[in-house]
């Protein structure tokens, strides 16, 4: 019996496998020959149904019906006209989307009858509109009577195959048993004892076949095998383990080296950074109207091609820290399309490029920091890899959302290339292109910031022809957004600023150019001079993070906030870029500004705390 049952099991198991599979096999192929008829019909029939030459269609369902299995085949138009052929029909398919409907021993297939339609290939031109509804459905119905008959067969081939199976199964498993039981005992406790780890253990010959003699040998002898392997093998993953014990320690302090290294180098060149970008800006009143004014506009450009470097690695710590929080707004689509084409018009005038700009004046939902950086990244590397032509900003509605839209006529971008375009640091033109066109960290920040807002990002490009980058964001549905005004950059700003900056270079620079916006200005070193010499009440605290001696911004702004009330708004400004800093000082509250720092940004923040202000309000000490 103990061999008998597992044969019945095994020949139960392979009749229900075989009648399923054939079952199976028999159904694919019917749902195949259904809907590659339905398909084809469709196919045959665009003309008659589109001409009305009932004459033709007719013809085509009686060839139809000369395939083995159709019992009726039939065409419904929208009003539900029908002309049908074969068996009558009581209860039609519904006819609303292609696919199979099974009525009773019946099988439909239906499918759509279309016009074709032309494949557009100019990168410009717009997706189109919803697909045109069907002319007609064509239906095919086919019996499953030819299933049902297969099936009786298939069992009863297999029952009468399993009976006479069983006979001589019967007489050698009997005969198994007289003389291969035991021994087959004792190799399955055997193993057993292997698989539990007993490596070593062994077992006694007993067989009385030559087989199973020289098989219970070969059991003891892997046995012997294996415990010698998992010595040798105990020795190696010792030898492995401290080896990468000592290989993940020298990792560990290279890594803390190289962040060392690229927080300083990163804050020492900053500094100089900063100052220079403050003394250049304060300069451009000066300079207004005379011959060096080109010159320092290229200065600048200089420095922001470098700031954009500083800001581009400074992005991606931000965004691996995850202290990115987006400040979801409206924010105008058309205003922020032109203030990008107005900056980087310039650039494209440079290359005989034309930048140009299609959008409606709507409002949509997103940050609006972070969305021009989304579209400055992408406007700046699709006006570098173009040459001829030009590129276009546009915006058009996309169902409920407004995608957003840069197109370049530029080299494109080859398939092999297409999937690692948005990886750090790969960059896809020539070596010589590359290094003159940064780190490749700017698509790498456009897919994260785009994740961070939950708006799709998708990008298509052919070589030679160009590449589109588009983002779908939510569109509101009122035109303008109460209270919203636009600001004037030229405002003169009115209060009190204390600067606290241990960097005289930088003091000075940061103190003319507040000054120049109408500020009053109070400077200071370090926490003693505060204490010291601080005598009127600021309306605004702006202090870099890293002083002498271990001092902070944070000490100096609480020292100014314990005397004056800590109603009194701060700003820090800092160097260090570390993932723990700049999450540490997100997590305070306090506006942070990373140098170096644009002077717009900053005069915006300026302007954002001090609106309301009178300089005629001061604070007595408490």
């Amino acid at each position: 019996m103990l061999g008998l049952l597992p044969t019945l099991l095994v020949a139960a198991v392979l009749t229900a496998f075989h009648v399923y599979s054939r079952l199976n096999d028999l159904e694919t192929t019917t749902q195949q020959q259904g809907m590659a008829m339905a398909r084809h019909l469709a196919s045959v029939s665009e003309y008659g149904v589109f001409s009305g030459n009932t004459a033709a269609l007719e013809k085509m369902l009686d060839q139809a019906l000369e395939e083995p299995g159709v019992k009726s085949a039939m065409v419904v138009w929208p009003d539900q006209t029908r002309l049908a052929r074969g068996e009558p029909v009581d209860h039609p398919p519904p006819m609303r989307k292609t696919g199979q409907w099974q009525d009773g021993k019946l099988v439909w297939f239906t499918y759509p009858v279309r016009l074709s339609q032309l494949d557009e290939s100019d990168p410009f031109i717009e997706d189109s509109a919803a697909p045109l509804a069907p002319l007609a459905w064509v239906a095919v119905s086919i019996d499953l009577q030819q299933k049902q008959a297969l099936t009786q067969q298939l069992l009863l081939a297999s029952l009468g195959i399993t009976l006479l199976g069983l006979i001589p199964a019967i007489l050698l498993i009997n005969k198994l048993a007289q003389s291969g039981v035991k021994p087959l005992l004792d190799i399955v406790a055997m193993m057993k004892r292997i698989s539990s780890g007993a490596f070593g253990s062994h077992m006694d010959v007993t067989a009385r076949s030559h087989e199973l003699r020289e098989l219970q040998a070969m059991v003891n002898q892997m046995s012997e095998s294996l415990r010698s392997y998992q010595q040798d093998m105990e020795a190696r993953v010792g030898s492995v383990t401290a080896e990468l014990e000592h290989k993940k320690k020298e990792a560990e302090q290279a890594s803390l080296a190289k962040s060392r290294f690229l927080a300083a180098a990163s804050h020492d060149l900053r500094q100089p950074m900063h100052a220079i970008s403050l003394y250049v800006e304060s300069l451009k009143t000066q300079m207004h109207g005379r011959a060096a004014q080109d010159v320092l506009n290229k200065i600048e450009r200089s420095i922001l091609s470098t700031v954009e470097l500083f800001n581009a690695i400074l992005d991606v710590t931000k965004l691996d820290a995850g202290v990115v929080q987006p400040q979801i707004a409206p924010v105008h689509i058309r205003q922020l399309f032109l203030h990008l084409a107005d900056e980087f018009a310039p650039e494209a005038e440079r290359k005989r490029l034309s930048l140009r700009v299609h959008a409606p004046g709507v409002w949509i939902e997103s940050d609006g920091i972070l969305l021009e950086r989304i579209c400055r990244n992408l406007l700046s590397n699709a006006l570098f890899h173009t040459t001829h032509g030009g590129v276009l900003l546009s915006a058009r509605p996309y169902g409920e959302r407004l995608r957003l839209q840069i197109w370049d006529t530029g080299c494109g971008i080859a398939p092999e290339h297409q999937a690692r375009v948005f990886d750090e640091f790969y960059q896809a033109g020539p070596k010589d292109e590359q290094t003159r066109h940064g780190l490749g960290l700017g698509l790498a920040i456009v897919r994260r910031l785009a994740r961070l807002l939950d708006h799709p990002l998708q990008m298509h490009s052919r070589p030679g022809q160009g590449t589109v980058f588009s983002l779908d964001v939510p569109r509101l549905t009122n035109e303008a957004p109460a209270g919203e005004e636009a600001e004037t950059a030229h405002v003169d700003l009115n209060g009190e600023v204390v600067i606290v900056d241990d960097d005289p270079d930088v003091r000075d620079a940061l103190g003319k150019l507040l000054t120049q916006w109408g500020l009053k200005v109070q400077l200071f070193s370090d926490l003693q001079q505060v204490r010291h010499h601080q005598y009127v009440a600021p309306d605004v605290v702006l202090a870099d993070y890293q002083l002498l001696n271990g001092e902070t911004g944070l000490d100096a702004i609480a020292m100014i906030r314990a005397r004056w009330g800590t109603h009194i708004p701060a700003i820090l400004i800092t160097g260090d870029t570390r993932s723990d800093t700049v999450q540490l000082l997100t997590s305070l509250g306090h506006a942070v500004l990373y140098k170096p720092i644009r002077p717009a940004q900053l005069r915006a923040l300026l302007r954002k705390f001090l609106s309301g202000k009178s300089t005629g309000e001061r604070s007595s000490p408490s």
